[in-house]
């Protein structure tokens, strides 16, 4: 045992020395009952995560996040939804959070104003406004404090007009944005974005492969899912293309300088009700599998940081620095509002894949639910295929049905013949039946041999008795089961 335990501490030390990967890290949302979650923490510091994000700013929970993901661990904490208006006044409000970052702050990457991102298209014009102060006054009083930290808010693509191409995307409400996207260039504070390449692919918006939005096209030997003539940059990944639509939006502004962090971002590996799942190829969940996780999670992970494509006029328009991720989710611990298994851990904290190799280290979790088998899905994941290859595909498939039914036949033949050899195995009762009519026999047989013995009566009596009246009642008979397997053998 004790044995054991040192290889379990030498296992867990190594994995704490692992360097992290840079920019990557992941969102912990925060579960009833539970404020953090070691085991889960732990498991993906071996997986190179050195970042989370939570939706809380308490510093009980950044300490537990920082004692979880060891050395050199950074959190960005969150204001939830419910407090941003009181914030927005300052005062009091706006005290508590700094109070709460003031101990914990050089773990701190920053602050997060709000969970729910605002659509920035004019109806939440007041949001916007709310926003704004909210942030004003955080980093005042954090600053008076010595406590600074950046702080922004995130949005998602809602806050675009247009997106497709890249250079073409303008925000919706530039007008409303534009006091948020002051106070982040005054602040150096970044941009924040949540991406969603998920449900991108779901909705066709961007007509893309399943291999584009989970980094699985390469460049080396694949075409581009498609060019921005605008830009001339190609792209290979979804997440690229959503990116720089981002940047290209603000460098039309004249923010263009500004960082841009994605607060979160991900894949989903399965549903949450595998009981019953949903049947057709298009319905929620289709997609959402194990394999197709861990392929994002890992493309993501490879990236280090550098995401968006590469051309000369995103270079001379847009800041391509180094762009820090947080992958959605960390387990499935929280409650899932979509139905959907985002985490990179289960629920109890072990993990459901790697993000260093891409390899699925759950099997178990697989479900044929939330396998892409319809006519779409089909036509998604041969978009980029050679007509050579679906044509092979095709005779392979029909090859395949000729040697099933070929097979069938064979085996039906073969089964017929066996059947009309092999009698039908006795029942008890029939062993019965036989076992009483051979003692009648035998004793119709002695009394004819001894026939002073018996008197006239008997004679007529044993002769005229049916044999057949013992296994008509065999309930009646004195014959045990093992007398008349004995017999039976014999």
């Amino acid at each position: 045992m004790k044995r054991l335990l040192l290889v379990a501490a030498a296992a867990a030390g190594w994995m704490t020395k692992q360097k992290p990967i840079p920019n990557l890290g992941v969102v912990l949302r925060p579960r009833e009952g539970v404020t953090s979650r070691p085991s889960t923490l732990r498991r993906l510091r071996g997986e190179g995560v050195a970042r989370v994000k939570l939706e809380t700013y308490g510093a009980r929970e950044v300490r537990e996040a920082v004692a979880n993901l060891g050395t050199g661990a950074r959190v960005a904490v969150s204001i939830p939804d419910a407090e941003v208006e009181d914030v927005s006044k300052g005062g009091a409000a706006a005290d508590r959070v700094c109070a709460a970052i003031k101990s914990v702050h050089e773990h701190v990457d920053g602050v997060l104003v709000g969970v729910t991102p605002p659509s920035g298209a004019g109806a939440d014009l007041k949001r916007l406004a709310q926003i704004a102060n909210a942030s004003r006054s955080v980093s005042k009083a954090c600053s008076t404090i010595n406590a600074s930290v950046p702080v922004t808010t995130a949005f998602d693509l809602n806050v675009l007009r247009s997106s497709y191409p890249p250079s073409a995307s303008l925000f919706a409400a530039p007008g409303p944005l534009r006091e948020v996207l002051v106070h982040l260039r005054e602040t150096k504070a970044p941009f924040a974005i949540q991406l969603d390449p998920y449900g991108a692919w779901r909705s066709s918006y961007y007509d893309v492969s399943l291999d584009f939005a989970t980094f699985a096209l390469d460049p080396s030997r694949d075409r581009p899912q498609f060019v921005d003539d605008g830009s001339g940059a190609q792209y290979y990944a979804l997440i690229d293309a959503m990116l720089d639509s981002v940047r290209w939006a603000l460098a039309k502004e004249g923010f263009g300088d500004l960082d841009v962090v994605i607060t979160r971002v991900g894949w989903p590996s399965g549903l949450v009700d595998t009981v019953n799942p949903p049947p057709a190829a298009d319905a929620p969940g289709a997609g959402a599998t194990l394999e197709l996780a861990a392929s994002f999670a890992h493309g993501l992970g490879k990236r280090r940081g550098v995401l968006g494509a590469s051309a000369p006029e995103l270079q001379k328009n847009v800041n391509q620095g180094y762009v820090v991720a947080y992958i959605y989710e960390a387990d499935d611990g929280a409650p899932a509002p979509d139905g959907l298994r985002w985490g990179v851990c289960g629920q109890q904290g072990s993990l459901k894949y790697s993000i260093r190799t891409g390899a699925v280290v759950a099997p178990r979790l697989r479900t044929a639910s939330t396998a892409c088998l319809g006519p779409a899905c089909i036509r998604k994941r041969f978009s980029h295929a050679k007509q050579h290859d679906v044509e092979m595909a095709a005779l392979g498939v029909a090859v395949g049905a000729l040697i099933l039914g070929v097979a069938a036949f064979v085996a039906i033949l073969s089964i017929q013949p066996a059947q009309a050899r092999s009698p039908r195995s006795p029942t008890q009762v029939e062993r019965i039946m036989r076992v009483a009519n051979q003692r009648a026999e035998e004793n119709q047989r002695a009394a004819r041999a001894a026939p002073s013995l018996l008197k006239p009566q008997d004679l007529l009596r044993w002769g005229s008795r049916p044999l057949m009246t013992v296994a008509e009642s065999p309930g009646a008979s004195d014959v045990e089961g093992s007398e008349a397997g004995s017999l039976k053998k014999r």
